[in-house]
């Protein structure tokens, strides 16, 4: 399963750091976009905003790997501020309807 080029995190937030942590979540993903090997990320946060959530595909399973190790990533995926951590899965597509 480490050969997946999506990657899911989810977290448990206090509602009061929401937009902080969002916040941290766009300017990442703002600096990610411009990596060639980046396809899309989107965050998501929960309906009484006690979760976030962010998918994050790359091109190559490798480029996922290679995301992950740059530093500040893995500090914000593993330690975003006023998070828990509660799921961080990998995946891999099984069917795409467009």
């Amino acid at each position: 399963m480490n050969e997946s080029s999506v990657l899911l995190h989810i977290w448990e937030i206090d509602a009061s750091e929401e937009p902080a942590a969002v916040g941290r979540l766009e300017e990442m993903f703002t600096e990610l976009a411009k990596d060639d090997a980046f396809v899309s990320a989107r965050v998501l946060e929960s309906p009484d905003r006690g979760s976030v959530a962010a998918i994050v595909e790359m091109r190559t399973a490798e480029d996922r790997r290679r995301l992950e190790a740059i530093p500040e990533v893995h500090e914000t995926l593993e330690h975003l501020h006023g998070t828990a951590n509660i799921v961080y899965r990998l995946y891999h597509e099984v069917a795409l309807y467009t």
